[in-house]
């Protein structure tokens, strides 16, 4: 049996439905049901990563940046967001701030970019996965 393994940050994958993903670069998205497919992250859904681009307008390629690789990616807003913020996915797979209810949260990253963001504003999050407990 061969397997294959992703040595670097990035890795191309399929949509799992055509169309979902165009216009959607800077989104969170989660595996597919079918073998090498994505989605646009929703709730429930286990995010492997940010879509970084379309291969061309007509193809289902999709180059996805994977979560946990070190480093900083751009994502998109989904809400205000402060600087140093932990960032988890709401809908539409766009970032927004850690909740403070209580709770358990798998946070994505750490907001770098300066000051509160706004809805839609591409910024920069540290990458890095956190188990984060509030009581």
């Amino acid at each position: 049996m061969s397997e294959t393994y992703t040595a670097t940050a990035y890795k191309s994958f399929t949509e799992e439905t055509p169309g979902q993903l165009v216009n959607k670069e800077f989104h969170f998205v989660a595996l597919g049901a079918a073998e090498d497919s994505i989605k646009l992250a929703e709730s429930g859904d286990e995010v492997i990563g940010v879509m970084v681009e379309r291969y061309a307008p007509d193809l289902p390629e999709i180059n996805v940046r994977l979560l946990n690789r070190g480093g900083t990616v751009k994502v998109k807003a989904g809400g205000i967001i402060p600087k140093n913020g932990r960032v988890v996915f709401g809908a539409g797979g766009l970032a927004i701030a850690q909740p403070a209810a209580a709770g358990s949260y798998r946070t994505l990253g750490r907001k770098l970019s300066q000051g509160n963001s706004a809805t839609n504003d591409v910024i920069e999050i540290l990458d890095v996965i956190e188990p984060v407990v509030i009581a």
